[in-house]
């Protein structure tokens, strides 16, 4: 199985990304945009054919009904042009569906796909719920901004060009009235729109904030039930509501100003157009076809221009929500392949970690480190709360990169190689187990995507899971809820260790595996892992330090430096920080 390639960047500006999104669509977007423009031109023409009509009718009438060929022939051919622009507006719909329906699914697809390229330091620091949350509005705020300039604003440019073209056609001084007053609506309106713009921003930023809030709550509704702190979250989340309230209320305000002026603008536009028509009808320089065709463009526009400042408030205001997820989701990625990063061969593997340094801002946690561990190797690492065990293991899977020298797997230096190929070479029981909201036999079969039913079965017993499971009234089959909240912490732990198992990667990293077991579990899941372990290289952290009584050979951790080496007999012979550890942890007190 390869390694998919890194996912590249993404534009972060709003019609930047709906550009970007559009080119893979570009066939239906451009099928959609030539069917709307040649309806709204076709559409215009309607308005043309009305003048031609009610000027054909009048001069029939004018002659007893003595010439009527004109008459019928505009007649006729309104209802057919009718006809085919509805036609070819239904055509602007199924392309146009094709378009935005297949953008939203590839902006879930492409920003999907760039979260989960981020670190586990992006994750820790930011809600999940509210993550998705800004996935969802990217998603549905892009097709939305697409819908709108396609049916919306491209139909309203269309239209007040032929708009412009046939009123001057008309008369000189009805086209400088329609185009002087369109110049300045439009004017107007785009610098009250973008005054509001950090408004919108601010309704979308508030909405992600509460979201996040309300998930962190309902994920953590347990601890709300054991401390009966209902009314404490109630009151903890009204703040955010409130926050979200008032911005949300301030754009609205913000929004209904601008329709009062729009609907203040349309007022004299109405009148000035109608006045010059009457004007001119009464000194006989325009028919009654022209005042109708003209009638007819005023109340079109009067339609379309009332609510332009609402479409315009609306766009802008999708368009601050998608800035602020795309500002959030599309921060440069902290841990990326290089560019010519191959896939990696463990063959043996041998461990090496080579003068590493590494800081979490400014707390040193390895300088100068070295450590080197032999194919096959089993090694437990040993220390107290802060002595970088953890942290070691995190460099090994590449949630972080080294700041100074190396870490390599057969040689191969792991920034070197794609970070999925590396992941896939190592197997990982990590203490804080997270199980997906699925079955138990896709959870377990996680560790080996297509396995067979009898090899998740295998797993599971070897991991002391199968005979609980199968007391479950569904089996595997069953779902374990959210972050497996229907199971037990020892099963949620043996269920992990099964998927471990079952993926059988050359490189085993086993971080407080057994902690959540009771001693019976344990000394079966021992005897499991023993079997997992066999002929791979091993590397475990515990606490508990009766779990690394069998690995071939105990790192003592202390500030990142090793103090102790060796087996568990050649280290209580030391007589030292392990020898403290174990008669502290055998006579009952647990260091931490």
């Amino acid at each position: 199985m390869k390694s998919s390639p890194s996912v590249r960047r993404l534009p972060k500006s709003p019609l930047a990304f709906a550009w970007h999104i559009t080119l893979r669509h570009k066939r239906w977007a451009v099928g959609a945009l030539a069917a709307v423009i040649a309806a709204e031109t076709l559409g215009s023409m309607l308005t043309l054919e009305l003048k031609l009509l009610v000027d054909a009718a009048t001069l029939a009438a004018q002659s007893a009904f003595q010439s009527t060929a004109a008459m019928w022939f505009w007649g006729m051919a309104y209802p057919i042009t009718f006809l085919v622009d509805e036609t070819i507006w239904r055509c602007s719909g199924f392309c146009g569906m094709r378009w935005i329906t297949g953008a939203r699914a590839t902006v879930n697809r492409e920003l999907f796909a760039y979260l989960t390229g981020h670190s586990s330091t992006y994750f820790n620091e930011r809600f999940a719920g509210a993550l998705t949350n800004k996935i969802s509005n990217a998603s549905s705020g892009t097709g939305d901004m697409l819908s709108a300039t396609l049916w919306e604003f491209l139909p309203l440019v269309i239209g007040f060009l032929w708009s412009f073209a046939l009123a001057l056609w008309a008369n000189l001084w009805l086209g400088l009235i329609l185009g002087g007053w369109v110049v300045v609506f439009l004017g107007i309106n785009t610098f009250l729109v973008f005054r509001k713009k950090h408004h919108a921003y601010a309704v979308a930023e508030h909405a992600s904030i509460l979201k996040g809030k309300m998930v962190d709550a309902t994920s953590n509704i347990s601890a709300v039930h054991q401390y009966g702190h209902h009314a404490y979250e109630r009151e903890y989340l009204d703040g955010f509501i409130e926050k979200y309230r008032h911005a949300d209320a301030y754009n609205w305000w913000l929004s209904e100003w601008i329709l009062f002026t729009n609907g203040v603008l349309v007022a004299l536009f109405i009148f000035g157009m109608l006045a010059m028509s009457l004007l001119l009808l009464q000194h006989r320089i325009i028919t009654i076809g022209t005042v109708v065709m003209i009638t007819t463009i005023v109340i079109g526009i009067m339609r379309s221009m009332f609510f332009i400042g609402h479409k315009l408030t609306d766009f802008m205001d999708k368009y601050g929500q998608i800035n602020e997820g795309l500002g959030e989701l599309l921060q440069p990625h902290q841990i990326v392949d290089a560019p010519k990063a191959k896939d990696l061969t463990a063959s043996d593997g041998r461990v090496a970690f080579r003068s590493i340094g590494f800081s979490y801002g400014r707390k040193a946690v390895f300088t100068e480190f070295t450590l080197e561990i032999p194919a096959g190797q089993k090694v437990g690492l040993v220390g107290l709360s802060g002595a970088g065990k953890t942290t070691l293991t995190s460099l090994l899977l590449r949630q972080y990169d080294v700041q100074k020298g190396s870490i390599a797997i057969d040689d191969q230096d792991i920034r070197s190689v794609r970070r999925e190929s590396l992941l896939r070479s190592i197997a990982m029981v990590p203490q804080d187990i997270t199980l997906f909201h699925r079955t138990i036999h896709d959870n377990i079969g996680y560790g080996k995507i297509g396995a067979a039913d009898e090899e998740i079965e295998r797993a599971a017993a070897l991991a002391q899971a199968h005979d609980f499971i199968t007391d479950l009234p569904k089996g595997y089959d069953t779902f374990v809820g959210e972050r497996g909240v229907k199971l037990s912490g020892g099963q949620r732990q043996r269920i992990a260790i099964a998927r471990a198992i079952l993926k059988n990667a050359q490189i085993l990293v086993l971080d407080e595996a057994t902690s959540s077991l009771d001693s019976e579990s344990e000394s079966a899941i021992q005897k499991a892992l023993a079997e997992l372990m066999k002929g791979k290289t091993v590397l475990a952290v515990a606490h508990r330090l009766s779990t690394l009584q069998a690995m071939d050979r105990l790192i003592v951790l202390s500030d990142g430096k090793i103090i102790e080496d060796g087996t568990h007999d050649e280290l209580l012979a030391l007589h030292g920080t392990y020898a403290k550890l174990w008669t502290s942890q055998v006579s009952g007190f647990i260091a931490e």
